[in-house]
């Protein structure tokens, strides 16, 4: 693997070497940005302030001890999450540069005591342990029709990673999965969740693609 191509933008299973240098590895630190600074998510979603970190509008950073910082978004034209290295082997992301650095993003640490919740908290100074790649199964009939699309058989469907950790907590960073009738909870296509977050009516169509299904 050529150390350029870990920066860039890509679905999860293209990128499993990347994934696989932060295994064993002791989250330092979870950093999502918003849009907008956080002291505006209740009053613009009509969302609780602690819901911000797992709901705002733009990318995750994991931060490992081994100095590892990977980024999380998704991509509606791949219908998938999308992962890249924000930082690899001592060397921050070229060309590009990095989110923290955006002037037009808004940090939320994972350990916010407002804006975020003790779930999220809890898995810093964890390790991560294991990780699997979750798929969007297309059915050939009964597919919730917020989501019915015919190009869906055509595209990766990767729509969410299961990073989980030595505390056993299990956060899925995902694509679509938040729906509710009428938009009264998802945010924005790319989330940060716990599974009792995950639209009911979805998750019938998910599968893991590892044997530890």
């Amino acid at each position: 693997m050529k150390n350029f191509d870990v920066y860039e933008l890509d679905i999860p299973s293209k990128k499993e070497n990347l994934l696989k240098s932060v295994l064993n590895q002791k989250v330092k630190q979870m950093i999502r940005y918003g849009l907008d600074p956080k002291e505006n998510f209740s009053q613009e979603y009509e969302l609780e302030d602690r819901m911000a970190f797992s709901l705002s509008e733009s990318a995750l950073v994991i931060e490992f001890e081994n100095g590892t910082s990977l980024g999380f978004s998704s991509d509606e034209e791949r219908y998938s999450v999308i992962t890249w290295a924000e930082r690899y082997m001592g060397q921050d992301r070229p060309i590009y540069g990095l989110l923290k650095d955006d002037k037009d993003l808004f940090p939320i640490m994972a350990n916010d005591k407002k804006y975020s919740t003790e779930f999220f908290a809890s898995i810093i100074n964890q390790t991560l342990v294991r990780y699997e790649i979750i798929k969007f199964e297309v059915p050939d009939e009964g597919l919730p029709h917020h989501i019915f699309s015919p190009r869906l058989h055509y595209l990766p469907r990767e729509v969410g990673l299961l990073l989980i950790f030595s505390n056993k907590s299990q956060m899925i960073v995902s694509h679509g999965l938040t729906y509710e009738e009428g938009g009264n909870f998802s945010v924005g296509s790319f989330t940060v969740l716990e599974w009792s977050q995950v639209d009911k009516d979805i998750y019938p169509y998910l599968y893991k693609t590892s044997r530890f299904w």
